[in-house]
């Protein structure tokens, strides 16, 4: 995996089509104004992720994390969370 970066413009091939798939849903017919979106892309090198709707990354990743779980439980299985300090973090 490539070194992470953050920018608010499409930089790269993946960036610039999860850019179009946002628009894509922004011109849905059933979009409602709030609607949130996190779209993924990956080639199997780099990845690439485009955010839609939301205030702040942090809320992104609680949404993330829910669906994540639901995922998880869909498929008969739990997802556990631990917080631990170090690797960078602040502690």
């Amino acid at each position: 995996m490539s070194q992470a970066t953050r920018s608010h413009q499409p930089h790269d091939r993946l960036t610039r089509i999860t850019e179009r798939v946002i628009s894509t849903i922004e011109a849905d017919p059933e979009y409602r104004e709030g609607d949130h979106a996190i779209v993924f892309m990956d080639d199997g090198n780099r990845g690439g992720i485009g955010l839609h709707g939301y205030e702040s990354d942090t809320e992104a990743m609680a949404d993330l994390l829910l669906h994540l779980k639901a995922i998880f439980e869909a498929n008969g299985k739990t997802l556990t969370l631990v917080p631990f300090e170090g690797g960078g973090g602040q502690g």
